[in-house]
């Protein structure tokens, strides 16, 4: 784990830091289908999932962690 990876988790590997991250990855419309045509909804987009992958969550490594780790959500 490189040292800028380890400060991301640290910042958002706690309870408040998870709330934040939580935010943030709604506002940047994580986990909904995005509108092709509108720049603005896609680079948003890609800010939330570029901090899901300086904290190493998401990676080819990690891909199938993710995904089993995603299937176990239910509501």
């Amino acid at each position: 784990m490189n040292e800028l990876m380890e400060k991301y988790r640290l910042v958002f590997g706690n309870p408040v830091g998870q709330a934040v991250l939580a935010d943030i990855l709604r506002m940047t419309h994580f986990g909904e289908t995005l509108n092709s045509s509108n720049p603005q909804q896609i680079g948003e987009y890609n800010v939330g999932i570029a901090i899901l992958a300086k904290m190493g969550v998401l990676s080819r490594e990690t891909q199938d962690d993710v995904i089993r780790a995603l299937q176990t959500v239910s509501k």
